[in-house]
């Protein structure tokens, strides 16, 4: 566009000199003994003109010419930039295809070129771990920090990951604790090695670094929450059988002693501990704060020196949670215990029937068995190892309440009541 503008310039200049000349061309004489030259005005301008545009083009040309090797390096340098970023796409297509060899040639033949070298340095240590070549993969990693230095942070996570991912968590924790020491807070960093310790099940070191999460707020309230739950229930487990359960209990805040899983575990204890009373007292405390089955289906394993005070609680709730498939497992078990087996048979079929879960088949079948009914045990057995087997969770409650219902007749009508 601009050559073309540039010419336009010079047709009306000529134009302009012409039409003038036409009127009044005048001359220019120049004189230098023995020589004269005598030409027309606009001839010389004309053919100053000519000799400007002339010297332009040769010095455009050897202007040209003098940086044509830079020229021709920075062309070539753009070339395998654009050639590098066709390449890395094409490997992590080939990785999201599953093709781990072809993914990881491709991304290695212009390895650390182009717009993206991290990115082929990670995707290429990828391919490599999925194919088992471990020495391979840490080869490109090392690249990666190497030809990226300004994300050595992104580099080492994904370390970290390839290597718990390899069976490799003893690296993959140095890794993770390297960073955090060098005080990397990121969520990333602090979660996976928080998951980490927890797998290794190094509680001290987990319940040192939820201390220092929290002060950090690296990690959401609700992963720090689940976590130091995971390490309460473990602790308030292995002091239950050290005998100091009761003691670690009060340690807990007022917000953890209210946390039913807490409360389970914690009731758990007390009964494997033989402390049956204080776990009948804490249930049905905890109980009357707040309901829930797990509580619920532990008061039916406590058995207290006063059982015939225990069932009265427990028939007192039913008045309220009388279909609930765990207040009757409960009732039956306490009935049980009380000696009053047709009761604990009416409720453990009732609770089959309503929840038909594999515990309550089993209980209904040891009972019958115990009871000389040998057949229908079995049978009782049968659909509690039916109802184990693997179902979507959705179809679980129908299934189990249509083998209950199978179940009544094989008791027989004199039998459901």
């Amino acid at each position: 566009m601009s050559a073309l503008i540039f010419g336009l310039v010079i047709l009306a200049v000529a134009l302009t000199l012409g039409l003038v000349a036409l009127e009044d061309p005048g001359y220019v004489l120049i004189s230098r003994s023995p020589y004269e030259i005598e030409i027309s005005l606009a001839l010389l301008v004309l053919g100053i003109l000519l000799l400007l545009v002339l010297l332009y083009v040769l010095v455009r040309l050897a202007s040209r010419t003098f940086r044509a090797p830079r020229d021709l390096g920075r062309w070539r340098a753009q070339r395998r930039h654009a050639l590098a970023d066709q390449a890395t796409l094409s490997g992590y297509a080939r990785l999201i295809e599953g093709e781990w060899e072809e993914a990881e040639m491709v991304l290695s033949k212009r390895l650390g070129q182009g717009s993206t070298p991290l990115l082929q340095c990670l995707g290429a240590a990828y391919a490599a771990q999925q194919r088992n070549d471990l020495d391979a993969r840490d080869r490109y990693l090392t690249h990666a920090r190497e030809c990226d230095p300004a994300h050595l942070v992104a580099v080492e996570i994904t370390r970290a990951r390839l290597l718990e991912r390899a069976g490799q968590t003893d690296e993959a924790r140095g890794v993770l604790e390297q960073l955090h020491e060098q005080g990397v807070h990121c969520h990333a960093v602090q979660g996976m090695l928080a998951h980490l310790l927890k797998a290794q099940q190094d509680w001290p070191a987990l319940e040192k670094l939820l201390v220092e999460t929290k002060r950090s707020g690296a990690l959401p309230r609700a992963e720090l929450a689940a976590l130091r739950q995971e390490l309460q229930t473990h602790r308030l487990g292995t002091e239950g059988e050290s005998g100091g359960l009761s003691v670690h209990w009060s340690r807990l805040s007022r917000r953890e002693r209210r946390n039913p899983l807490l409360q389970g575990v914690h009731a758990r204890g007390l009964i494997n501990a033989g402390e049956m009373d204080e776990a009948e007292r804490f249930l049905r405390k905890a109980l009357r704060r707040r309901w829930d089955g797990e509580l619920v289906r532990l008061y039916g394993h406590v058995r207290s020196s006063r059982m015939e005070e225990q069932l009265r609680h427990a028939e007192q709730w039913a008045a309220n949670h009388q279909e609930d498939p765990d207040l009757l497992m409960t009732l039956a078990r306490l009935y049980l215990e009380n000696h009053d087996r047709d009761k604990a048979r009416s409720h453990l079929l009732e609770a089959v029937r309503r929840g038909g879960s594999r515990e309550g088949y089993l209980e209904l079948g040891l009972l019958l068995e115990s009871m000389g009914e040998s057949d229908k045990a079995l049978q009782c057995y049968r659909r509690g190892l039916q109802a184990q087997k693997s179902t979507p969770v959705e179809k679980i409650p129908r299934l189990q309440a249509e083998r209950a219902t199978e179940l009544v007749p094989v008791l027989g009508p004199g039998d459901q009541s």
